[in-house]
């Protein structure tokens, strides 16, 4: 019986492996591979003119998307960006910067909060309010973006199932089959306790 519930464990691993090798296959290369020299938006919002031109990956949360004629700005609060350019959860910002992306980016899909990662090269600097804030953005024109999947969590009657994009896959922590007040799964940046 252990046996069984070994290889049951070891074959939904193997899953959960191949359905994420699959998903990264989708993420562009400019995404997933950091730039040689990739300054952060803290260094080009203070001094700019070395970076003009410069090609840079930076993603965070999407705070705002406007739509103009040809193409949208999106504002993205910055992040830390994990292996493979997803950005990290927390609660720490580094900066916002705007994106501009050529034609229409539907605001329903790319909405608030959501996950963006864009690479592309420095323009110039946008002075916009936050409030009643001057805020100093640089302006980005994006080569590639990418915009990353929902979490979603799930709970069944038999186990904790966990924020992976797929949903359904269990994740049974260091500690099964002992049970835990808090368990945690690393993999996607979210905690969860019952």
């Amino acid at each position: 019986m252990s046996l069984f519930n070994h290889s049951g464990r070891l074959s939904l691993s193997l899953l959960s492996l191949l359905l994420l090798a699959g998903c990264a296959s989708n993420i562009p290369r400019q995404i997933s591979e950091t730039p040689a020299d990739n300054p952060s938006v803290k260094q080009v919002r203070s001094n700019i003119e070395p970076y003009q031109s410069r090609s840079v990956r930076w993603g965070g949360t999407i705070a705002a998307v406007e739509n103009k004629e040809n193409e949208t700005w999106i504002e993205v609060v910055t992040a830390d960006l994990g292996s493979t350019g997803r950005p990290r959860q927390s609660d720490k910002s580094y900066g916002r910067f705007l994106a501009r992306i050529s034609g229409f980016v539907d605001p329903q899909i790319y909405a608030e909060d959501r996950e963006l990662t864009v690479y592309g090269t420095v323009e110039s600097r946008i002075v916009r309010p936050i409030g009643e804030h001057p805020y100093t953005y640089p302006l980005i024109k994006a080569e590639s973006y990418h915009l990353w999947p929902e979490y979603v969590a799930n709970q069944h009657n038999y186990g904790g199932y966990y924020g992976s994009p797929y949903g359904f896959y269990p994740h049974y922590g260091f500690y099964y089959p002992y049970h835990s007040r808090a368990r945690f799964h690393y993999g996607f940046g979210h905690r969860y306790y019952w």
